[in-house]
């Protein structure tokens, strides 16, 4: 759990022992210098309060002062994001909140609910760093709009040169507005079709399912001229995956024909072989009277009673066979059975299939119609904007959360960005951009005076 950091004890003249409180209080400055130095922010703003997102590094180390060393909790030193609910979790301490804390505030959280839980013979010393602030987003009139990584003293006007600047309409971008338009139109027609087909396959499906000899016409394609040409190509796949279950079981049910009848064979032989077994007993019994009475040889007594146990060995034979023959007519219905099960099973899962391609062709369809009617009317106005473009004004503005409510704030090109702002970017004409900020700073100066109690 801990790592030896530092041996002291030691003073740096050969042989001279340094004094006990000044052997710990020492190693505790230098440690709290430590703790200090995390991510540097300016002197004049206030401290920088953590948030989610933000990516931290905690160290913790303690001293032991019977031994002059400092120790280094391993389980604890690591990096941390702020989670959602606003707290980091850390083994031995378990959630910590960190949202609405500075660093300092952070690390002597850690160390009291450390000391609390592990109890160790003196406090910890954490120090809490930050490795990576949260996202800023830049959003509006800009080339890229998108979340970018904040990095300490970012104003509004770096935040839009991240975001590649203000947006440039070109000629290369009103053809690629044509271009997509032809694409939204291609595939709108590739939606269409695959839409249809899905359609004429479920009606297919439901038919076989019900065990209907036709596929009826999809309600949604009443009118369609192509839906003679998709109900044939369907009503065939039907008629064909029908002939071949037929087709199937019709062999099956030859195939328990021909079992039956070497059933009824094997019964016949089995009342031949009864008979025959009947007669030699007779004969072996009236030749065994004969031999008891000296009348006749016993070594003929011997051999009928082999044939009676020879034909008794056949009989046995001819059972078997017939049970094995039973056996097979029973696999042969049970092998049907669970075709038709199959059948059932393949149509259903089919079915499903098909009612998820339905879905995705009906939501790529929509998407390709919106598409085109926004590439329709979108390429003319965003021609007209670029011949007005240079008499427009950026306007910028922030949108922050103070105390969990988030507040717009107007801004200009100095203003700074704090990490988690979203950034607006804007462009009006110069009459419309002086009515928005002179509206601005007074509804700005009116919630600032009605936040500190002001008439």
């Amino acid at each position: 759990m801990t790592r030896r950091l530092l041996p002291a004890g030691r003073s740096s003249r050969s042989g001279e022992q340094p004094h006990p409180v000044d052997s710990w209080i020492r190693p505790t400055l230098a440690l709290a210098a430590v703790v200090a130095a995390g991510l540097s922010w300016p002197a004049a703003a206030d401290p920088y309060r953590l948030g989610v997102q933000d990516k931290l590094r905690v160290k913790v180390v303690d001293w032991r002062a019977g031994k002059g060393e400092y120790y280094e909790w391993e389980v604890i030193t690591d990096e941390y994001v702020v989670n959602p609910a606003g707290s980091i979790s850390l083994p031995l301490v378990g959630e910590v909140t960190a949202q609405g804390r500075t660093t300092e505030e952070l690390a002597a959280s850690v160390s009291d609910q450390l000391q609390k839980r592990v109890g160790p013979i003196g406090k910890p010393l954490t120090s809490v760093e930050i490795v990576t602030f949260r996202p800023v987003y830049v959003l509006g009139y800009v080339e890229h709009p998108g979340e970018y990584a904040y990095r300490p003293g970012l104003t509004v006007m770096q935040a839009v040169g991240i975001a590649g600047g203000f947006y440039r309409l070109t000629d290369a971008g009103l053809l690629r507005l044509e271009r997509d338009r032809i694409a939204a139109i291609g595939e709108r027609e590739a939606a269409r079709i695959g839409l249809q087909r899905a359609l004429v396959r479920r009606a297919r499906l439901e038919a076989e399912r019900d065990g209907a000899d036709k596929v009826k016409i999809p309600e949604e394609l009443n009118g369609d001229p192509n839906i003679g040409q998709l109900l044939g190509e369907e009503t065939a796949i039907m008629k064909a995956r029908l002939q071949q279950l037929k087709f199937q079981l019709a062999a099956l049910n030859d195939l328990k024909i021909l079992f039956a009848q070497e059933v009824q064979s094997l019964a016949d032989k089995t009342v031949a072989q009864n008979q025959e077994i009947d007669l030699a007993r007779r004969e072996l019994k009236s030749y065994g009277a004969l031999t008891a009475k000296g009348l006749a040889i016993s070594s003929r007594e011997f051999l009928l009673q082999r044939t009676v146990v020879e034909l008794e060995g056949k009989l046995l034979d001819i059972e078997t066979a017939s049970l094995r023959a039973k056996q097979e007519i029973r696999k042969s219905e049970q092998q049907a059975t669970d075709l038709q099960d199959s059948r059932r099973t393949s149509i259903a899962a089919e079915l499903n299939d098909t009612q998820s391609s339905i879905d995705q062709f009906t939501a790529k369809l929509s998407i390709a119609r919106a598409l085109i009617s926004e590439a329709t009317v979108i390429a003319p106005r965003l021609a007209l904007e670029r011949s007005t473009n240079a008499a427009r004004a950026p306007s910028y503005a922030i949108s922050r959360k103070v105390d969990g409510r988030a507040v717009q704030i107007p801004a200009d090109e100095t203003t700074p960005v704090e990490p988690g702002d979203v950034v607006r970017v804007e462009v009006r004409n110069p009459a419309e951009a002086a009515r928005s900020e002179t509206t601005g700073d007074h509804a700005t100066s009116a919630r600032l005076d009605q936040e500190r109690g002001s008439p």
